[in-house]
């Protein structure tokens, strides 16, 4: 059997985690089956710097890029987590448009217009931290 466990803060994932250990432990003895209990792709929570998230708006808004924060957390299996563990960090996504298909669609046609953006934002970001 294989899952995927996902927690908005890594305490809830170990807390998940030891939960999930339990009880996969206890069908295991009650049913009397082997166990073995392996991980792949773990991830650590992806938390924004504040100073980071403020850095990047200030760019966003010095070249006329609308943005804003999402109402909710986003539960994709993100390896950033880990560069937040390292330096300061802000997850920023560029989107592709409403009527674009979902990134990990098999239609998904990456917009090649994104890329001038992209590289505009983040000369923006550049400046921003350079002075």
């Amino acid at each position: 059997m294989f899952a995927t466990l996902r927690a908005l803060t890594d305490a809830k994932m170990e807390a998940l985690v030891a939960a999930a250990e339990t009880l996969a432990r206890e069908i295991a003895a009650a049913e009397g089956l082997a166990l073995e209990i392996a991980y792949d792709d773990i991830f650590v929570t992806c938390d924004n710097n504040p100073e980071a998230v403020a850095i990047v708006a200030r760019a966003l808004d010095a070249i006329g890029v609308p943005h804003g924060p999402f109402s909710l957390p986003l539960r994709g299996s993100e390896d950033f987590g880990s560069f937040g563990k390292a330096a300061s960090m802000a997850l920023m996504m560029l989107g592709a448009g409403e009527d674009s298909r979902a990134l990990h669609n098999p239609d998904f046609d990456f917009p090649d217009d994104l890329i001038a953006r992209g590289a505009e934002i983040y000369m923006s970001i550049l400046r921003e931290i350079l002075g």
